[in-house]
């Protein structure tokens, strides 16, 4: 069993957040976002009408690629930066599953923390909605989980809805983060209004070993990881993520999936503090690879198992 300080242990690692090279550009796309609706809301009513439509930013990548981290890591920025009073440049709305109209509406007034969120004809929550934007000055409205607008069982998608996002940024309301996995992707087709209105996308996928720079990504992040878990007194020691097949080992259980690769590290952990240890072996990431990654369906085999090609910088 794990005690109260491993458990302990365990979120400490869990509030690691890693400045990756991919993470820095969705960043700097947020920042983007944010200056162009200042500028828009700065103009004349006159010069507004040459504006036909604020942007959007996709994000769009697989489960485990870090979308939510960035994302929650962007919020704690924008809570380090001085605002008036009742102002929030930024707010994240997390979509319900099979999201209607009016659906759409409760979850954004949800991301406000409006407790009534629910209450009310789909107008009222309209009208409170843009009430909410306006007021709190929004900027960037971040919204999660859109691939919850394809149905799972007929991959039926609710355009009505989808057709919310385009009526937000041609209203000049604020900018807008559509983030998903890759079935969303049907929202963005080539040549259609979202589309168009779209900003160009930061490459989230899986990292891709024979090319150099995603490479040195990849190695940069475990090794980066490993220091900050000493750092944080997560381990009492190293943990050798950068020594001999561990980082190939990583990569192929994660598919180069970054994500992925820390959630293993996560379950090693564990594994390391069930048996009384303080900083991981390979013992952890052979069961937690079969506990976790295999039993889920991350990874098909074990490489910790075998002796795996080593990945070099």
């Amino acid at each position: 069993m794990i005690d109260n300080h491993q458990h302990a242990r365990l979120m400490r690692f869990k509030a690691i957040t890693i400045r990756y090279p991919r993470m820095n550009e969705v960043f700097k796309r947020f920042d983007f976002l944010r200056a162009e609706a200042q500028a828009v809301r700065n103009l004349g009513p006159s010069d507004a009408l040459d504006i036909t439509s604020l942007s959007a930013l996709p994000l769009i990548a697989p489960t485990g690629s870090g979308k939510t981290r960035i994302i929650n890591a962007y919020q704690k920025k924008i809570q380090k930066e001085q605002h008036p009073p009742g102002i929030s440049p930024v707010v994240v709305v997390n979509l319900s599953t099979n999201v209607t109209v009016k659906g759409f509406y409760a979850d954004v007034l949800k991301g406000f923390g409006d407790p009534n969120f629910a209450k009310g004809t789909q107008q009222l929550l309209e009208k409170r909605t843009q009430t909410f934007i306006r007021k709190c000055g929004v900027e960037l409205l971040i919204i999660d989980e859109v691939h919850h607008l394809i149905s799972a069982e007929t991959n039926k998608v609710r355009w009505d809805v989808a057709e919310l996002f385009k009526n937000i940024l041609n209203d000049k309301t604020c900018c807008l983060a559509l983030s998903g996995i890759e079935k969303a992707a049907v929202l963005f087709e080539k040549g259609g209004q979202l589309a168009r209105r779209c900003i160009s996308p930061v490459p989230l996928g899986p990292l891709d070993m024979q090319n150099n720079s995603e490479r040195e990504m990849f190695l940069g992040f475990i090794g980066r990881l490993d220091d900050l878990m000493l750092k944080e007194k997560v381990t009492d020691a190293e943990n050798g993520l950068l020594e001999g097949d561990v980082p190939a080992c990583l990569y192929e259980v994660s598919g180069g999936v970054i994500g992925i690769a820390s959630h293993l590290v996560y379950h090693a952990l564990i594994c390391c503090f069930s048996r009384g240890g303080t900083s991981l072996e390979r013992c952890d990431f052979v069961r937690a690879t079969d506990d976790w990654a295999v039993s889920t369906g991350f990874a098909t085999q074990n490489p910790f198992r075998t002796q795996a090609q080593r990945l070099t910088a």
